[in-house]
């Protein structure tokens, strides 16, 4: 078929149709999603059947088995969208902490749903679901401080930045070390049933986090450690 059409130009012209099934492929995992939050109001998450599910969203049986193996797969991934969208949401310096409270309230909220489908996963897969999630958040949140990175001004005058940029090896490890922190507060939160209230304990991750970041990228751009190898 590509050979026929004798041109670059012509191969592209099947684009149009991916993006189409492609668009129409994502309106029935968002129906499918968008039906499961709204048997989740009343229903245990265990005692959804894909029969309610397709007839709420208004697609076939073989739709929905198109896109995913069960309900619980189902639930897995509006989870992790639901997560993700709470966290990306306030990926800046100056609000991180209101996507990790909204996050901590959602979860508590959906109680049921997070801890069917965090038993679903295997604790490495839920570790680094979080990981994935809250790095892509402070990668943004270092992008922005290296952005705005404040000056100082000598004695003649001259401004000169607090940090120069660093190394993409030291940029990562920064990166890490703040993610892993609230990841491990988020995984000992739930591994403690929710007990501790969201709004107190993302107040106190946030007293001690607050202004570490850039003194980590002031320490590192004027006097780093050896690298790791």
């Amino acid at each position: 078929l590509f050979r026929s059409c004798g041109s670059y130009a012509c191969l592209n012209a099947i684009d149009p149709i991916k993006e189409v099934m492609s668009t129409s492929a994502e309106n029935t995992r968002e129906k499918l999603g968008a039906a499961l939050k709204d048997e989740l109001r009343s229903t245990p998450i265990t005692k959804v059947t894909v029969r309610r599910l397709t007839e709420r969203a208004g697609v076939t049986r073989q739709a929905f088995y198109y896109h995913f193996p069960d309900v619980m797969s189902l639930g897995t991934w509006v989870f992790e969208r639901e997560i993700v969208a709470h966290i990306m949401a306030h990926a800046t310096y100056q609000e991180w902490s209101d996507g990790l409270c909204d996050l901590l309230v959602y979860m508590r909220q959906h109680h049921e749903q997070t801890y069917a489908v965090v038993s679903s996963l295997s604790r490495k897969e839920v570790e680094e679901f979080f990981y994935q999630a809250f790095r892509e958040m402070m990668a943004a949140i270092i992008t922005e401080l290296e952005g705005e990175a404040p000056e100082r001004t000598g004695d003649d005058g001259t401004t000169t930045p607090v940090f120069s940029p660093l190394s993409a090896q030291y940029r990562d490890f920064i990166i890490d070390h703040f993610t892993l922190s609230v990841v491990a507060h988020v995984l000992h939160w739930l591994n403690q049933d929710m007990r501790a209230d969201p709004y107190i304990l993302v107040e106190n991750i946030e007293v001690i986090m607050r202004g570490s970041v850039l003194t980590a990228l002031k320490r590192y751009s004027t006097t780093p450690p050896p690298p790791l190898h």
